[in-house]
């Protein structure tokens, strides 16, 4: 595993973003305040570390810095059934997945309102080497919620 995680994933209202880990992040220290307050706030936040076959994500290892709750928990591990993750580890367990399911997929921009979908092989390829969906808006640069199956 590496030293630092890949993603940092926020949760709010049910709504997942994710965004390449960066050492500027707080996980210590006295930020640890400001993280606590977002968990009471009833918003999680939590690192992911992907594990990897062949470049290909097939798990993810969950550190909820704030917020850890059923609600969180259900919706990560949502986000990561969609991702085509095969297990999630959570703290205190590990969640066993269906693997890749190759659906369309849609999320809609928080910044320009756009309604993105795709579904192909090439989509598909790159979340399986990313380990998340697309983060960001090609139109307005603005940060994308995590794209959601559709069933």
């Amino acid at each position: 595993m590496p030293d630092y995680p890949d993603f940092r994933l926020t949760v709010r209202r049910g709504t997942v973003l994710a965004i390449d880990w960066r050492p500027w992040l707080t996980t210590g220290g006295p930020m640890m305040t400001m993280l606590r307050a977002r968990g009471r706030a009833g918003v999680a936040i939590a690192d992911v570390s992907v594990l990897r076959e062949n470049d290909v994500a097939t798990e993810a290892v969950v550190r909820f810095l704030a917020g850890d709750s059923p609600s969180a928990r259900e919706a990560v591990v949502a986000w990561a059934r969609d991702v085509g993750y095969r297990r999630v580890w959570l703290h205190d367990e590990p969640v066993e997945l269906p693997g890749p399911a190759e659906h369309d997929a849609d999320t809609r921009c928080n910044g320009c309102a756009i309604r993105l979908y795709d579904g192909g092989p090439e989509f598909w390829e790159h979340v399986r080497e990313l380990g998340r969906f697309p983060g960001t808006c090609a139109l307005c640069g603005s940060d994308l919620p995590q794209w959601r199956i559709r069933h």
